[in-house]
């Protein structure tokens, strides 16, 4: 794993974090440590990955993935208590955890769940990156191409599509010529990859729910 990998870890116990920190450094990883969830939001990371102490009326795993999701911040999170019980670790599990682990730790099994912190983090690297170079490209795109776009997100057809926008088939496809060049899309499917990527797909969803 590389030396510049970050794991930011929440945890009111400072004997613990001390050991958890020792523990990171031989591994060549660097630790964030903070006191609590307070300390936390108030620099909330970017990147790394995240490990917290589980425990209830202090921090959980849940409180942090709520943290993360309001900010739009894709950081994995791993919980760890010396006791965990079952409906601790589905809790956790719920909340967004990608790994629960028993302190002390092991340490094989430490060394699992940081190899899957770091997949799953640099996996959310690329999604958040494809992401934000998706939304980039579908700024560019005039407000009739962007209604067309969406449409085709709801496989409506050329002549679907023309109908629910008062216009005709042909002005459908000079819409959607367009659109695919400034997307730089070989194929409609590249088109409506784009705005999925782009996170359109969620908007529409919740535009009906509303509805």
């Amino acid at each position: 794993m590389a030396s510049h990998r970050h794991i930011h870890v929440i945890d009111p116990d400072f004997r613990r974090r001390a050991r958890i920190t020792y523990e990171l450094a031989h591994r060549n990883l660097h630790a964030e440590i903070y006191e609590d969830l307070e300390e936390f939001a108030s620099r909330l990371p970017e990147g790394g990955a995240i490990f917290v102490a589980d425990e209830p009326g202090r921090c959980c795993a849940g409180d942090v993935q709520a943290m993360l999701d309001a900010r739009g911040r894709a950081v994995p999170v791993a919980a760890y208590s010396a006791e965990p019980s079952p409906q601790r670790i589905v809790d956790a599990m719920l909340g967004g955890a990608l790994d629960y682990s028993r302190w002390p730790f092991d340490p094989a099994l430490l060394e699992t769940a940081l190899v899957r912190l770091a997949e799953e983090g640099e996996r959310r690297a690329q999604l958040a990156r494809r992401g934000a170079s998706a939304k980039a490209a579908i700024e560019h795109l005039s407000m009739r191409e962007h209604e067309v776009l969406e449409l085709m997100i709801e496989g409506d057809s050329n002549r679907e599509i023309g109908r629910r926008l008062g216009i005709s088939p042909r002005a459908v496809e000079i819409h959607r010529g367009n659109m695919m060049r400034k997307l730089n899309a070989r194929s409609p499917s590249d088109a409506v990859r784009l705005a999925m990527y782009a996170g359109l797909d969620a908007v529409r969803e919740d535009e009906r729910l509303a509805a």
